[in-house]
């Protein structure tokens, strides 16, 4: 499961994959399938416009769209995730912050051309917004889209959120406002998972099927796996079996590692709005050595000594299957790409392929088990060898620990 958050939500590191692939979209040739070019003129052409923008389609071809899209920036960059545009939970004036300025500092420090305030246009030059946008207002629209998640049908809903979809295309103004070249700004597509995601969450309200229109409705051009058949409505209605969720909520924990104890903030009124918490060891490969990691709540003093069978403050517990050897491919120093060991013959890695190891662990249930008057958390996590030894965090491989919040 992979998880789309709020553009105002994504790490440092997380902000740059999403910039890189973005890039590397809009430098592949119009032809490549999985080109910017390619991607943007599904929408209003040229050559043929395939958006829907009534009904039936509109939920369910923008669904199908945005996973086509997805996946062309996951090719780049395997664990970029599409993130949104929150338009719709306050008031807001003008577009994401990493959606404004025309430059940014890359990871070498260098000044360069900001994806995502603009992208290529079918007919040359570069997408443009309303000169007015940073002082736009989108609060009444928000007041709208929160109000149409309360409608009692499908009909009604897909209706209301139209509506205010298309205030949101108005407002930001420029190539956004028209069909034929709305898709060529990239913040169409972050629109878009609002959208998305405002559907997601009324169906967890409202679960059944679609009606039978929506549910057979041609989702061109986007093909069934495997298929020469165009996907329907019925192919695109669950985000779980699509294999995405939406991150609801925007905590920006401070940077920890394991044996370090992170405290937040956690009153009663905000655990009965979350769904699920999760704690997320992010690698790009596996340990050199098996390790487990186990996760304790408000218990900062924990070891790896500290019970864990009918502790409620154990939270779970991870493990990394032991790799063996520090490289994340397996290739020993001064070892030949083809060959290491025993003869064995190893392909080369890809280039500019990672494969990833993360790992997640659910620690809801321990969090709530807190008493209701506690407005503060803690979490520790302790790693141990196989033999129930303490592993300290320099003997880890990892790139992050992020706690993420449902």
């Amino acid at each position: 499961m992979r998880y789309r958050k709020n553009v105002n939500c994504l790490t440092t590191d997380e902000l740059h994959d999403l910039r890189e692939a973005l890039a590397a979209m809009y430098a592949l040739p119009a032809a490549d399938p999985f080109s910017f070019a390619t991607l943007a003129s599904f929408h209003g052409g040229p050559p043929t416009a395939f958006c829907a923008h009534g009904a039936p389609g509109f939920f369910t071809w923008h669904r199908a769209y945005l996973l086509a899209f997805e996946d062309a920036l996951r090719r780049v960059g395997c664990h970029v995730t599409l993130p949104y545009w929150d338009w719709s939970s306050g008031p807001s004036t003008g577009v994401p912050a990493a959606c404004r300025q025309s430059t940014y500092v890359n990871r070498a420090g260098a000044t360069v051309a900001n994806p995502l305030y603009s992208g290529p246009r079918a007919a040359g030059g570069q997408t443009a917004r309303r000169a007015d946008i940073d002082t736009t207002a989108y609060d009444d629209l928000a007041t709208s889209a929160q109000a149409a998640l309360g409608a009692a049908t499908f009909t009604s809903f897909q209706s209301q959120v139209n509506g205010v979809h298309g205030g949101v295309h108005v407002r930001t103004g420029g190539d956004m406002g028209n069909v034929p070249t709305a898709a060529y700004d990239p913040i169409f597509f972050l629109h878009h998972a609002n959208v998305d995601r405002l559907w997601a969450s009324w169906q967890a309200a409202h679960p059944g099927p679609l009606p039978a229109g929506e549910a057979a409705f041609l989702l061109q051009p986007f093909p069934r796996p495997h298929s020469v058949s165009w996907q329907t409505g019925a192919d695109v209605v669950s985000v779980d079996a699509l294999g995405y969720r939406y991150l609801r909520f925007c905590f920006k924990f401070p940077p920890f590692r394991v044996w370090e104890v992170v405290r937040f903030e956690w009153p009663l009124p905000l655990r009965r709005q979350v769904d699920a918490v999760r704690v997320v060891l992010k690698s790009h490969h596996m340990q050199p050595a098996p390790v487990e990691i186990r996760a304790f709540v408000n218990q900062p003093e924990a070891t790896a000594a500290t019970r864990t069978a009918g502790n409620p403050g154990f939270a779970g517990t991870v493990a990394f299957f032991g790799h063996g050897e520090p490289d994340p491919h397996g290739l020993k120093a001064g070892a030949s790409a083809g060959h290491q060991g025993h003869g064995m013959a190893r392909p080369a890695p890809q280039p500019g392929v990672k494969e990833r190891f993360d790992l997640e662990l659910d620690i809801t249930r321990a969090l709530s088990a807190m008493p209701d008057d506690a407005k503060e958390a803690s979490l520790k996590l302790v790693a141990i060898d196989g033999a129930g030894n303490h592993v300290g965090a320099d003997d880890l491989i990892l790139e992050e620990i992020a706690i993420e919040v449902d």
